[in-house]
Protein backbone atom coordinates (compact mmCIF):
# COMPACT_ATOMS: atom_id res chain seq x y z
CA UNK A 1 0.00 0.00 0.00
CA UNK A 2 0.95 3.57 -0.88
CA UNK A 3 2.13 5.40 2.06
CA UNK A 4 -1.29 7.73 3.65
CA UNK A 5 0.30 10.95 1.94
CA UNK A 6 0.31 9.86 -1.44
CA UNK A 7 -2.94 8.24 -0.72
CA UNK A 8 -4.72 11.63 0.41
CA UNK A 9 -2.39 13.36 -1.98
CA UNK A 10 -3.87 11.14 -4.66
CA UNK A 11 -7.56 11.31 -3.70
CA UNK A 12 -6.82 15.30 -3.60
CA UNK A 13 -6.00 15.90 -6.89
CA UNK A 14 -8.55 13.72 -7.82
CA UNK A 15 -11.05 15.83 -6.48
CA UNK A 16 -9.45 19.27 -7.49
CA UNK A 17 -10.06 18.07 -10.93
CA UNK A 18 -13.40 18.05 -10.49
CA UNK A 19 -14.28 21.36 -8.37
CA UNK A 20 -14.46 24.49 -10.19
CA UNK A 21 -10.92 26.32 -10.05
CA UNK A 22 -12.30 29.29 -8.40
CA UNK A 23 -15.35 30.98 -6.61
CA UNK A 24 -16.29 27.66 -4.60
CA UNK A 25 -15.86 26.84 -0.93
CA UNK A 26 -15.61 23.40 -0.20
CA UNK A 27 -17.10 22.29 3.01
CA UNK A 28 -17.05 18.70 2.85
CA UNK A 29 -16.46 15.55 1.37
CA UNK A 30 -17.52 11.77 2.04
CA UNK A 31 -14.66 9.05 1.23
CA UNK A 32 -15.86 5.48 0.35
CA UNK A 33 -13.11 3.13 2.06
CA UNK A 34 -13.42 -0.36 0.84
CA UNK A 35 -12.84 -3.20 3.85
CA UNK A 36 -10.37 -4.73 2.20
CA UNK A 37 -7.87 -1.96 1.52
CA UNK A 38 -5.38 -1.58 3.91
CA UNK A 39 -5.86 1.70 5.46
CA UNK A 40 -7.40 2.90 8.60
CA UNK A 41 -10.60 4.80 8.16
CA UNK A 42 -9.57 6.85 11.43
CA UNK A 43 -5.92 7.79 10.14
CA UNK A 44 -7.45 8.55 6.71
CA UNK A 45 -9.62 11.06 8.04
CA UNK A 46 -7.15 12.84 10.33
CA UNK A 47 -4.74 12.90 7.50
CA UNK A 48 -7.13 14.25 5.05
CA UNK A 49 -8.78 16.82 8.04
CA UNK A 50 -5.61 17.52 8.03
CA UNK A 51 -4.88 18.79 4.28
CA UNK A 52 -8.46 20.13 4.56
CA UNK A 53 -8.09 22.33 7.24
CA UNK A 54 -12.57 23.32 8.31
CA UNK A 55 -13.85 20.49 5.58
CA UNK A 56 -15.74 17.98 7.20
CA UNK A 57 -14.57 14.79 6.39
CA UNK A 58 -16.83 11.78 6.18
CA UNK A 59 -15.40 7.98 6.06
CA UNK A 60 -18.06 5.15 4.81
CA UNK A 61 -16.79 1.90 5.28
CA UNK A 62 -18.00 -0.17 2.05
CA UNK A 63 -18.24 -3.84 3.05
CA UNK A 64 -16.58 -6.89 0.74
CA UNK A 65 -19.03 -8.16 -1.44
CA UNK A 66 -18.25 -11.24 -4.21
CA UNK A 67 -20.04 -12.13 -7.03
CA UNK A 68 -20.31 -15.56 -8.80
CA UNK A 69 -19.46 -16.06 -12.30
CA UNK A 70 -21.28 -19.14 -12.69
CA UNK A 71 -24.73 -18.42 -11.03
CA UNK A 72 -24.46 -15.00 -10.41
CA UNK A 73 -24.92 -14.89 -6.55
CA UNK A 74 -23.44 -12.04 -4.18
CA UNK A 75 -22.34 -13.21 -1.12
CA UNK A 76 -19.73 -12.03 1.44
CA UNK A 77 -15.77 -12.98 1.15
CA UNK A 78 -15.96 -15.13 4.62
CA UNK A 79 -18.72 -17.59 2.68
CA UNK A 80 -16.35 -18.37 0.12
CA UNK A 81 -17.02 -20.45 -2.27
CA UNK A 82 -20.00 -19.39 -3.58
CA UNK A 83 -22.94 -20.88 -1.13
CA UNK A 84 -25.33 -21.50 -4.14
CA UNK A 85 -23.24 -23.61 -6.18
CA UNK A 86 -20.42 -24.10 -4.81
CA UNK A 87 -17.94 -22.37 -7.64
CA UNK A 88 -14.57 -20.89 -6.78
CA UNK A 89 -14.84 -18.42 -10.14
CA UNK A 90 -15.64 -15.40 -8.56
CA UNK A 91 -15.12 -11.51 -8.91
CA UNK A 92 -14.76 -8.27 -6.29
CA UNK A 93 -17.90 -6.32 -6.46
CA UNK A 94 -17.23 -4.51 -3.22
CA UNK A 95 -14.70 -3.97 -0.54
CA UNK A 96 -11.50 -2.12 -2.72
CA UNK A 97 -13.04 1.06 -3.38
CA UNK A 98 -10.88 4.28 -1.96
CA UNK A 99 -12.35 7.07 -3.65
CA UNK A 100 -14.05 10.68 -2.94
CA UNK A 101 -17.30 9.76 -3.40
CA UNK A 102 -19.22 12.92 -2.92
CA UNK A 103 -18.23 16.72 -1.76
CA UNK A 104 -19.98 19.66 -1.01
CA UNK A 105 -20.00 23.27 -0.44
CA UNK A 106 -21.19 26.61 -1.93
CA UNK A 107 -20.47 28.95 -4.80
CA UNK A 108 -18.67 32.12 -3.01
Amino acid sequence: MESLEAVVEELLAGLREQLPPSGFRLDGIEVHLGAEVELSGEELASALAKALPGVEIKITLIPSLLHCLDCGADYPPDEFPCPVCGSAAAEHLHGQELQIARAWGQTV
